[in-house]
């Protein structure tokens, strides 16, 4: 009698082939049970081509093919420049065909060990034209065993180190046919017929065995469905969880909220006044506040945060500012300060690389509650961090933060209130994705008294002439910024990569570089994570007074940077960055009422995306449309904590996806409690 076990409750180890090693290298890809294993989505199909005899695939160059037989004569040699070629014959009884692998090197011991065993293999492939004839070329290598003469698709999964295509194709199906039948559908028939989606059973099948392109498409859509059920119903949760939480509320008069603003350190914009209004309104009750704050580069999120800081102090309470770099976190620092002051707030400032005489200091005051506000980086999770009370956690570009770091900081206190900020415009797809139990604020107007930003795409070739424009510009005083997307040259580091990435703009060279040039008499400084807190510290500083008008450095200058005599902005290797961070970086420049500029120097191959920026300022759009050239996953940092959405690629077709998670979700509560409890779920704040 056969005993039907779910899926999650069967380790990888039960399946044949499976030992502890393998199973430690499986779980490098997130996989540890069947369901795991079961969920896994293939990057893409592969056509494996019509199982031909040798001597027929030699007469159909050009075409996809498989072919069985016997490996001989396998030989390795060097093709001059590093690279290498691998040569072997493909033998059954009409022949032999010519097969060849170039830069796999490591394969050759493989080979041999399946040569001389004498066991017969099947690679399909592309025949191709060589100058000694038709040749099999980089082949993929297939199960030989399986009995087929038609063209078949061969799904192609995400792949870690010891673990090969083959191998995950022969343990999915595996696991197929010994536990398939134990999978239950939680979604209702009626529901299932209603949207036309497959069941889950029958998608599981299509995801590793598909009969037609469009049926594992299908069946895609309908795994990112179970993920996006799963993460809906834990936001539902963490929802539920708050609602029943009793925070401190803060809660101040008429008068007290007028003396606030006319205490800051700026005239608010009407969006500033009414963000602030909102958050005045959320920890003025007794459930904690769950706040997103969005808003575009410069336009005033941290002052208003500020303002929330001083209104928790004064009710008595403490507060904590996070922010993902030492860099950000001084700036913060050395920006808030003298506002802070002014509302009679102390501030202690808490990272890595205080001494430590000044972080037991701080320790002490913020114990003691003497500190009402604490800015710090990822030192603030360390244990030996306590607040006297804690009742606001504001964290600072909160998308560089994972679910258990957020929590780290929050736990510090009992049901803090806590404001999520970003200058990273999150489009509709992912904010209703990730941030559904959160209330959202949108700072979109930009301060009064900003001049014009004008963004104009080069190729490198232009370089000379945006040294001649530079050079005028710093001639009036202006400052300027330089971002490369790396430190060093990759010849200087060790990498597998180094050849091709061996001509990426390097900051420590453009430094060199422009020490060199025109601009050297007008003063040149180098800023990136690798440098000193006191070196990062001095280049600010003299950039900032005018001592160096040109800032050479990383997209570390991306946030925490405000300089507002800076006008120009020059991206090297413009194409290495997302849209989204090229808008973010732009927005170092036009925080004055000067003309600014951002030049992004690329390959005249990447024109056509970042000529988007020149006709777009509006980051939402901006955004959206990295989105839908990049993939869900390729936002940077938007990921939380391991929750993985592979399979939301088309951004129409994700967010309708989204939109019936949610709809579910919250329309059943068996499908919530049951999606709250999956193991694909990961919970948020």
């Amino acid at each position: 009698m056969r005993v039907d076990v779910a899926p999650e409750r069967i380790p990888l180890t039960r399946l044949a082939g499976v030992g502890p090693a393998r199973a430690a290298r499986l779980a490098q890809l997130g996989l540890a049970s069947v369901r795991d294993l079961f969920f896994l989505v293939p990057r893409r199909l592969e056509h494996s081509g019509p199982r031909v005899s040798a001597a027929e695939a030699a007469t159909r160059v050009g075409a996809e093919v498989a072919v069985v037989g016997a490996l001989r004569a396998l030989r390795l040699f060097r093709a001059g420049r590093g690279r290498s070629v691998l040569s072997l014959d493909l033998a059954d009884e009409s022949g032999a065909l010519r097969v060849l692998f170039f830069n796999q090197p490591w394969l050759f011991e493989r080979l041999r060990a399946v040569s001389a065993s004498q066991a017969k293999v099947e690679f399909s492939g592309r025949v191709g034209a060589t100058k000694k004839g038709p040749a099999l070329l980089a082949p993929r290598l297939l199960d030989a065993t399986e009995s087929r003469d038609e063209p078949r698709l061969v799904p192609v999964y995400p792949l870690t180190e010891g673990i090969g295509q083959e191998f995950l194709r022969k343990l999915a199906q595996r696991a197929l046919e010994e536990h398939a039948h134990g999978i239950r559908d939680p979604l209702p028939e009626s529901v299932r017929r209603e949207r036309g989606l497959l069941g889950l059973q029958e998608a599981v099948l299509a995801l590793h065995r598909p009969a037609t392109p469009e049926e594992f498409e299908r069946a895609r859509a309908r795994m990112a469905l179970e993920r996006l059920l799963a993460l809906q119903a834990r936001l539902a949760r963490s929802q539920e969880l708050a609602s029943q939480g009793r925070a401190r509320p803060v809660r101040l008069s008429e008068g007290e909220r007028a003396e606030l603003v006319a205490r800051l350190p700026f005239d608010p914009t009407a969006g500033q006044r009414r963000v602030l209004d909102q958050i005045l309104a959320d920890i003025g009750r007794e459930r904690p506040m769950r706040r997103l704050l969005q808003g575009e580069v410069g336009a005033g999120k941290t002052l208003v945060a500020l303002a929330a800081c001083a209104a928790v102090v004064r009710g008595g309470g403490q507060a904590a500012l996070l922010a993902p770099t030492e860099l950000l976190c001084e700036q913060h620092w050395l920006g808030l300060r003298a506002p802070l002051a002014a509302f009679g707030v102390r501030a202690v400032l808490f990272t890595g690389s205080l001494r430590a005489s000044a972080k037991r200091a701080a320790l002490e005051e913020l114990a003691a509650g003497r500190a009402g506000l604490a800015i710090g980086t990822h030192a603030l999770f360390s244990p030996a961090v306590s607040f006297q009370r804690l009742d606001l956690a504001v964290i600072d570009e909160q998308q560089r933060f994972g679910v258990a770091q957020k929590r780290a900081l929050l736990d510090k206190g009992r049901d803090v209130h806590a404001l999520l900020m970003t200058a990273t415009p999150i489009p509709r797809t992912l904010a209703l994705c990730f941030y559904g139990d959160l209330e959202t604020s949108l700072l979109a107007e930009r301060p009064p008294g900003r001049g014009t930003l004008e963004t104009r795409v080069f190729a490198s070739a232009a370089r000379a002439h945006v040294l001649a424009f530079l050079t005028e510009r710093a001639q009036l005083g202006e400052r300027i910024f330089w971002v490369c997307p790396r430190i060093v040259d990759p010849a200087q580091e060790e990498s597998d990569e180094r050849e091709s990435r061996a001509q990426i703009a390097s900051a420590e060279r453009a430094f060199a570089s422009l020490q060199a040039s025109e601009l050297a008499p007008y003063g040149v400084e180098l800023l990136h994570g690798r440098i000193s807190a006191e070196r990062r510290s001095r280049a600010i500083e003299r950039f900032r007074r005018g001592t160096a008008l040109v800032l050479v450095g990383t997209s570390i200058v991306e946030v925490g940077v405000d300089v507002p005599e800076a006008t120009v902005m020059v991206i090297e290797d413009a194409e290495r960055f997302g849209l989204a961070q090229l808008h973010q970086l732009r927005g170092r420049v036009g925080r004055s009422p000067r003309a600014s500029w951002c030049f992004l120097l690329g390959s005249d191959g990447a024109s056509e995306r970042l000529a988007f920026l020149e006709r777009c300022s509006d980051g939402f759009a901006i955004a959206e449309e990295d989105l839908r050239r990049r993939g869900m996953g390729d936002l940077a940092g938007l990921r939380q904590a391991g929750e993985n959405l592979e399979g939301l690629a088309a951004p129409e077709l994700d967010l309708e996806l989204v939109k019936l998670a949610r709809n579910l979700v919250r329309g059943s509560e068996e499908l919530r409690s049951h999606y709250s409890s999956s193991e694909s779920a990961a919970e948020l704040v």
